[in-house]
């Protein structure tokens, strides 16, 4: 698991060729949506991903579906011919259990149910490889 800026330095480079999935989030803003663009063009002219060596998938973080800003980030995506793996709604939950040292996983299921559902295409797409 490697977290990078949405730019590709030398060594991400490395890690890109290395890996067989790569998930790249997806906030529904524009400046979000602007830096992911160009990130998202680098990732796809790199060799790996090109011959089908590295798999690209989306997630949509802190989306309310209901919203503009949702409909807007789908149409961004579209551009990408690439899976969007899931929406992950925009809630508190994460940043809650994260105070307390805990994922998502470790809550009890009343608190997380609605949560681990979102992920579960996620969660197939990476268990698929």
């Amino acid at each position: 698991m490697i977290d990078s800026p949405p730019h590709i330095e030398t060594e991400a480079r490395a890690a890109i060729r290395s890996a067989d999935l790569i998930i790249v989030p997806v906030q529904p803003s524009v400046f979000d949506m602007a830096a992911t663009s160009s990130f998202l063009q680098t990732l796809l002219e790199e060799k790996a991903v090109r011959k089908h060596k590295t798999f690209i998938g989306i997630v949509g973080v802190r989306v309310n579906p209901r919203t503009r800003a949702a409909a807007t980030l789908e149409a961004f995506l579209s551009q990408f011919n690439l899976p969007v793996l899931t929406y992950l709604r925009d809630t508190q939950i994460y940043v809650n259990a994260a105070f307390n040292g805990l994922s998502l996983f470790d809550l009890p299921v009343y608190l997380r149910g609605k949560d681990v559902e979102q992920w579960q295409p996620m969660l197939h797409w990476i268990e698929a490889d």
